[in-house]
C-alpha cells in the first residue's frame, strides 16, 4: 500500500520541479513544503486512526472504553484499514466495554452468523450488568477504503450471557461516503432496549449485501 502511494505522488513532486525549471527559478523550500503537506494529508486519509490506548497485533486490535449513561460513540480499534466508531444507546449503569476488531476468524472459534464470510468482526465484552436505552445517537460507523459507498451491508449480532446465547435481529445499512472511504452506520442499534443482567460477551459481524429486510 505504501509503495503504491509513493508512486502515485511522484508526478506531483515532478510537476513542482518542472514548474520551477520552466520559470527560471529553483525549487523553493515553500514549494517543496506545500507538496509534502499535500502528500501528508493524503496519507492521513488512507486509513482510520487507531483508538487511544489501542493494542494491535497482526490479527486483531483491542481497546477498552467506558460506556456513557447518555449514550455515545465507542471507538472501533483500527485493523487492516478499517476502523471508525459505533454509536450506542444510553447505558445504565455505566460499565466498561472492551472492543476487539478483526477482519478474519483469527481464533477459528468465532461464530458464523450470516451467509458467506464477514468482512469485519467486532467482539464485545461488558464488565457488568447494564441496560441500554431505546435511542441511539447519530453518527459513527465502520469505515475504510474497502467499504464501498452505495453498497448494502448486513449486520448480525450475538450475545452470550451467563452461559446462554442470544441472537440479535439482523439489520442492513447502505454505506455512505466518508473521510476514509465508505461508512456503515447503525451497528449500535442492535443494542437498543437490551438488558444485560451480568458481565457478558458478544459479537457483531458485517457481511456484504442485504440479507434481511429490516434497516438499521
Amino acid at each position: 500500500m505504501a509503495f503504491r502511494s509513493h508512486v502515485r505522488w511522484l508526478p506531483v513532486v515532478a510537476a513542482v520541479a518542472l514548474a520551477a525549471c520552466s520559470s527560471g527559478i529553483g525549487t523553493t523550500p515553500s514549494m517543496l513544503q506545500s507538496a509534502n503537506d499535500t502528500y501528508s494529508q493524503a496519507q492521513q486519509l488512507l486509513t482510520p486512526p487507531a483508538c487511544k490506548g489501542q493494542k494491535t497485533t497482526p490479527t486483531h486490535s483491542t481497546v477498552t472504553d467506558t460506556l456513557k449513561t447518555t449514550g455515545g460513540q465507542a471507538c472501533i480499534p483500527a485493523i487492516h484499514g478499517l476502523g471508525g466508531s459505533v454509536a450506542y444507546p444510553p447505558a445504565n449503569p455505566s460499565v466498561k466495554l472492551t472492543l476487539t476488531s478483526s477482519t478474519t476468524n483469527y481464533t477459528k472459534q468465532l461464530p458464523s452468523l450470516g451467509p458467506g464470510t464477514p468482512v469485519f468482526y467486532l467482539q464485545l465484552g461488558l464488565s457488568g450488568a447494564t441496560s441500554f436505552g431505546t435511542t441511539t445517537p447519530a453518527g459513527g460507523g465502520l469505515t475504510g477504503k474497502s467499504i464501498v459507498a452505495g453498497q448494502k451491508y448486513t449486520i448480525y449480532g450475538q450475545a452470550t450471557v451467563a452461559g446462554f446465547t442470544y441472537n440479535f435481529t439482523p439489520c442492513y445499512a447502505t454505506a455512505t461516503a466518508g473521510k476514509y472511504g465508505g461508512v456503515i452506520g447503525g451497528a449500535g442499534t442492535l443494542l437498543k432496549g437490551l438488558t444485560v443482567p451480568t458481565a457478558a460477551t458478544g459479537i457483531l459481524e458485517v457481511y456484504s449485501g442485504q440479507s434481511t429486510t429490516g434497516a438499521c
